[in-house]
C-alpha cells in the first residue's frame, strides 16, 4: 500500500511566509514615520507639537515672548533702577556699558531707559492678553451659538455682529478714552491712574470680537454636519453636551492661532493710542509713549527712541511668527496650499 505523503509546499508555505515577514520587519528602518504610525497611534495634539517644534522661527518667537513676559512680571526682583526716578545730573546720556548704572543710558528727564522699557512692556501685555481673553470668550460664545442653532438665532446674531463689525475698534477706543478718562470725569475719578488702560481694554474687548465670531461660526457649521456629531445626536446627547464635548474641543487649536494674532493687533492699537496721547498716564512707563516723546531728541540721543521702538517691533513680530507657526502646526493643509 502506497504511503500517503503530504505535499511539502503545504507545510512549509506558512513557515516561509512568516520568515519573510520577520525579515521585512527586521530590515524596516526604525525611524520610518509610516511604521511608527502603524505601530503606535499618535494623537493630533502630539502631531501638532511635533510640527511646531520643527519650526525654529516659531519656537524662537515663543522663547522671546516668554523671556519678555517673565522680565516684565518679575521686574521688581531684577536689579533695575526705579523707572520713575529722575537723575537730573545725567540726562540724555548714551549707553554707559556694563559698568555704568544706566546700561542703555537715560532719557531727557533722567529716567533709566532699560528700566522704563522693561516696565513699559506691562501695558502692552495687559491690554493684549486681557483684551484677547475677553474677545475669545465673546467670539466663541456668540459664534458657536449662531453656527450650531442656525435659523432666526443665526440671523439675529449675524446682524448684530455686522453692526459691531462696522465700528472701527481703534476709533471707538479713541472716543472712549476722550469721553471717559478726561480730567473730572466720574470714570477717571473712580479708577484713578488705571482709568485709561481699563477703558482701553473694555473698548477693545467689546468691539473687537466680530472677526473671531465669524471664524468660530464657520467652524461650527462645518463640524455640526460631521458624522461624530450626528452620531452623538442620534444617541440622545443634548445640544450643550455636543457643543462642549464634540465641537469646541475640535476648534481650540485654531482658536489659539487666531488669539495669537489678536494679541499682536491689540498691542499695536495700544501703541497707537499712546502715541496719540491717549495711552497710560505719566509717570507709568509705556513703550509707545517713550518712542514718541524721544523723537525730539534724535539729534541728541537716538537710543531714546530706537530702543523702545525696536522692542515693540520684536514683540509684535514675535507674536506674528508664533501665530504662523501655530497655524502650520494645527492646520498643515494651509502650508501645503
Amino acid at each position: 500500500m502506497a504511503e500517503e505523503r503530504i505535499p511539502r509546499a503545504s507545510v512549509t508555505a506558512p513557515i516561509v511566509e512568516s520568515e519573510e515577514r520577520r525579515t521585512e520587519a527586521a530590515i524596516q528602518p526604525p525611524g520610518d514615520e509610516l511604521a511608527e504610525a502603524q505601530l503606535k497611534p499618535t494623537s493630533p495634539l502630539r502631531l501638532a507639537v511635533r510640527r511646531f517644534v520643527r519650526n525654529r522661527l516659531a519656537v524662537l518667537s515663543l522663547v522671546v515672548l516668554i523671556v519678555l513676559l517673565l522680565a516684565t512680571t518679575l521686574a521688581r526682583f531684577l536689579p533695575l533702577i526705579d523707572p520713575t526716578a529722575a537723575d537730573a545730573a545725567n540726562t540724555d546720556a548714551f549707553p554707559g556699558g556694563f559698568g555704568s548704572p544706566h546700561l542703555l543710558g537715560t532719557d531727557g528727564n533722567g529716567h533709566d531707559i532699560l528700566s522704563a522699557m522693561v516696565y513699559g512692556l506691562r501695558p502692552a501685555f495687559i491690554v493684549g492678553i486681557t483684551g484677547t481673553v475677553i474677545n475669545t470668550i465673546l467670539g466663541v460664545a456668540i459664534g458657536v451659538t449662531a453656527g450650531y442653532f442656525g435659523g432666526w438665532v443665526d440671523t439675529i446674531l449675524g446682524r448684530f455682529t455686522d453692526l459691531i463689525f462696522a465700528m472701527p475698534v481703534l476709533l471707538i477706543a479713541l472716543l472712549c478714552e476722550a469721553l471717559f478718562t478726561a480730567s473730572g470725569s466720574p470714570v477717571a475719578a473712580l479708577l484713578g491712574d488705571q482709568a485709561r488702560i481699563i477703558v482701553m481694554i473694555v473698548a477693545f474687548a467689546l468691539f473687537g470680537w466680530p472677526p473671531l465670531m465669524r471664524f468660530v461660526r464657520g467652524l461650527t457649521l462645518q463640524y455640526k454636519e460631521m458624522q461624530f456629531v450626528e452620531a452623538a445626536r442620534s444617541m440622545g446627547v443634548g445640544n450643550r453636551a455636543i457643543i462642549m464635548r464634540h465641537i469646541l474641543p475640535n476648534t481650540w487649536g485654531l482658536l489659539l492661532v487666531q488669539a495669537t494674532f489678536l494679541v499682536a493687533g491689540f498691542i499695536y492699537n495700544e501703541v497707537v493710542l499712546s502715541v496719540l496721547g491717549f495711552g497710560v498716564q505719566v509717570p507709568t512707563p509705556d513703550l509707545g509713549y517713550m518712542a514718541d516723546q524721544a523723537l525730539g531728541n534724535l539729534d541728541i540721543n537716538w537710543i531714546e527712541s530706537v530702543a523702545p521702538s525696536a522692542l515693540l517691533t520684536i514683540l509684535i513680530v514675535a507674536f506674528a511668527f508664533l501665530g504662523d507657526g501655530l497655524r502650520d502646526a494645527f492646520d498643515p493643509q494651509t502650508k501645503e496650499s
